[in-house]
């Protein structure tokens, strides 16, 4: 994760003052927040089923949400969200605790520093895994395709994305009396079936893109067209994948037909069920649940397994009734599970005694709910066992799954611990246990680059780039957002980030300055040749305390001859919170002179709005992690859409950056978003010469 990036935390404290300051420090250290404060077990189980989270801070003492209990709850849903723990003791004692519990590290409150590097390196060492968990997604997946391509390569198959056929072999085209796969590929596979039934095959289809079901394929009958005309009985089968990085259909016709086809499905659905109880067997559940895995580690989705075993089997069961009757109890207990599945459930026979149910999508309490069910409802029914009855108590270990599993080898052994851990619960049997991760197994810099920034800065290396801001509204403002990079050698480098991170006001300052007033001649010298040129100017914390800076504007905008209706200075919102006075007289002042004001990275710490009620803003500019939620991680849009409502009913304008998808306009459009900045609208350039044309 880049230092740029806005971390996602969670706070725990008891005193919110300490815990603004918190957001405050990180803020004023150059780390972008969106923070949230959770002061209960159930608030931080529902954030974090709802939602990605990076990093949680928690006070040790905390009385109203326990570290403990924290730490607790992550460990149940699985989720990868490093935990760092503040207290006031001294010694080692409390790091040794905090890490028993599961904490990465455990900080003296105060020792921001400290605090600081731990954050860092907990956020760099995050992205690591991240980063290996998609890189192994796409290296499984891959495999995947192209063993099906290889194994099935006389099968007819296509991809479907968005109802267009994206891939089809030449079994698939040949099936359907086309020459080649190019005369069916990007053509509506809806058009290739009769009309009757192509109504219900788009509904079909849609169920199946909404139910993103990996695990287990969908058959589907269907009368399809071929390229003469002639009607074709069809019997195919559905599955949800991934082809060419992008969520498809396939759709895969075996090569046999009539009744040899038939019989295949047959002998392949024989190979895969217990040929006693008729449930999935082992070998071929491991290979259900290993998909299981790769969907939920595509997804925010937390998903259950149960291990049931029957308690003293041999003793309880074998003995008492034989062999033919504890056949018979066995088939008596399949077919109670099968009775207890939901959409979406897989249950399979995993050994002798034991069963295994996979819960796609559950919560650590539903997961234990329903085990605890199952747990009564098997103690309560009374089993026919070859001409006797027997009643049996069996005992439940519950693993939870998601994107941060290691895979389904580690959940089922986890889910056996469990069930070790339940029947240590009770003598009689009968028990549920859910497993809980033993967490036990898991200054010169700064010097060098002020050198660096003084040196280039005394040298007058220095450039300015700019990058356009399109309006979605069509108001045909050309605006440009000023960047300025410090030329050194070969690298260019972003100074501002340097002098605020060294807290050099003076240089800040003084680099401010160069900036407007290099940037609004350059604009002076587009205005002259007839462009209608915008800007937006950064203005750092140490010009914002500067009284002295409206005063020089006037001047300078004089001097420029540059209007100054034409000139957006544009404040960071952690800049303004940490100066609220001085952010709000210099709002009205640059205002009284005609300039608008904006707030960029709008949206971070733990109230945003409040700002707004004592600083003048015109324009904000969304912090750029809610771009990314929706663009790069696949969240849903709903936070970003809010935020952009709630900015436009207070009347000011949104500019949403970071835009670098066609994919995110329909979105934004729908929004009422009135900018969009970004490597799709395009990249930083040296000259102002963007063509604006919405044409």
């Amino acid at each position: 994760m880049s230092s740029n990036d806005t971390i996602r935390l969670l706070l725990i404290h008891d005193t919110p003052s300490e815990a603004q300051r918190l957001v405050s420090m990180l803020h004023n250290a150059g780390r972008s927040n969106r923070a949230q404060h959770v002061a209960s077990e159930a608030a931080l189980t529902k954030l974090l089923q709802d939602k990605t989270w990076d990093l949680l801070i928690a006070e040790e003492s905390s009385k109203q949400l326990p570290a403990a209990v924290a730490l607790r709850t992550i460990s149940k849903l699985q989720k990868d969200v490093p935990v760092i723990l503040l207290t006031e003791r001294e010694g080692a004692q409390p790091v040794v605790e905090g890490l028993k519990l599961g904490a990465r590290d455990v900080v003296t409150v105060d020792e921001d520093q400290h605090l600081l590097l731990v954050i860092q390196r907990e956020m760099t060492a995050l992205d690591n895994r991240r980063q290996a968990r998609l890189h192994d997604r796409r290296y499984h997946a891959t495999l995947q395709r192209a063993k099906e391509l290889l194994d099935s390569s006389k099968d007819a198959i296509a991809y479907i994305s968005d109802g267009l056929i994206v891939y089809a072999n030449e079994s698939f085209a040949e099936r359907f009396g086309y020459k080649s796969n190019e005369d069916v590929e990007y053509q509506p596979l809806i058009d290739m079936l009769a009309e009757a039934e192509q109504e219900e095959a788009r509904e079909f289809l849609k169920q199946c893109t909404i139910d993103n079901n990996e695990v287990e394929a969908k058959e589907w009958k269907f009368t399809a067209k071929t390229a003469s005309g002639q009607q074709l009985p069809t019997r195919a089968e559905v599955l949800s994948t991934i082809y060419d990085e992008e969520r498809c259909l396939q759709v895969r016709i075996a090569a046999r037909g009539g009744d040899a086809e038939q019989l295949e499905a047959q002998l392949s659905d024989i190979k895969n069920r217990d040929p006693l109880t008729g449930l999935y067997n082992r070998q071929h559940f491991l290979q259900l649940f290993d998909s299981a895995i790769k969907s939920a580690a595509g997804s925010q989705r937390t998903g259950g397994l149960m291990y049931i075993e029957v308690d003293r089997f041999e003793e309880a069961v074998q003995k008492a009734v034989g062999v033919a009757g504890a056949d018979a109890m066995l088939k008596g207990l399949a077919q109670l599970l099968q009775s207890s599945l939901r959409r979406g459930d897989i249950v399979a026979r995993y050994g002798e005694e034991s069963f295994c149910l996979l819960i796609p999508d559950t919560t650590p309490d539903s997961a234990e709910h329903r085990a605890e069910e199952i747990v009564k409802k098997i103690a309560d029914t009374i089993f026919d066992a070859a001409s006797k009855t027997v009643q049996i108590t069996a005992s439940v270990g519950i693993s939870l799954f998601s994107e941060a599993s290691a895979g389904a080898q580690k959940v089922l052994d986890q889910a056996l611990e469990a069930h070790d851990q339940a029947l240590a619960k009770s003598e009689q049997g009968g028990a549920v246990a859910l497993y809980e991760p033993d967490t036990s197994q898991e200054g010169d810099v700064d010097t060098y680059r002020r050198a660096r920034v003084v040196q280039a800065l005394e040298a007058g290396n220095l450039k300015l780039l700019y990058q356009p801001i399109l309006s979605l509204q069509g108001t045909g403002e050309q605006l440009y957002e000023v960047l300025v990079r410090l030329v050194d050698g070969k690298d260019e480098l972003a100074p501002v980030a340097f002098l605020e991170a060294l807290g050099d006001a003076g240089l800040s300052s003084k680099m401010d300055r160069w900036v407007i007033l290099t940037a609004i001649k350059s604009a002076a010298a587009q205005r002259a040749a007839g462009k209608d040129i915008s800007l937006l100017l950064h203005i750092t914390a140490a010009s914002l305390v500067d009284s002295g800076l409206p005063a020089w504007l006037g001047v300078a905008f004089k001097a420029a001859k540059v209007p100054p209706k034409s000139v957006v200075f544009q404040l960071r919102q952690e800049d303004i919170n940490s100066n609220l006075h001085a952010a709000r007289d210099f709002s009205n002042q640059v205002r009284e002179l005609g300039c608008r004001v904006a707030i960029c990275h709008f949206g971070t710490g733990l109230n945003p709005f409040k700002a707004l009620e004592h600083v003048n803003v015109d324009v904000a500019k969304v912090d750029p992690s809610f771009v990314r939620e929706v663009q790069d991680e696949g969240e849903s849009s709903d936070t970003l859409a809010n935020l952009i409502q709630q900015l436009g009913e207070s009347d000011i304008k949104v500019i949403v950056p970071h835009v670098e998808q066609a994919s995110m306009l329909p979105t934004l459009w729908q929004t009422g978003t009135d900018y969009i900045q970004g490597y799709y609208v395009q990249p930083p350039a040296d000259e102002m010469n963007f063509d604006f044309s919405l044409d």
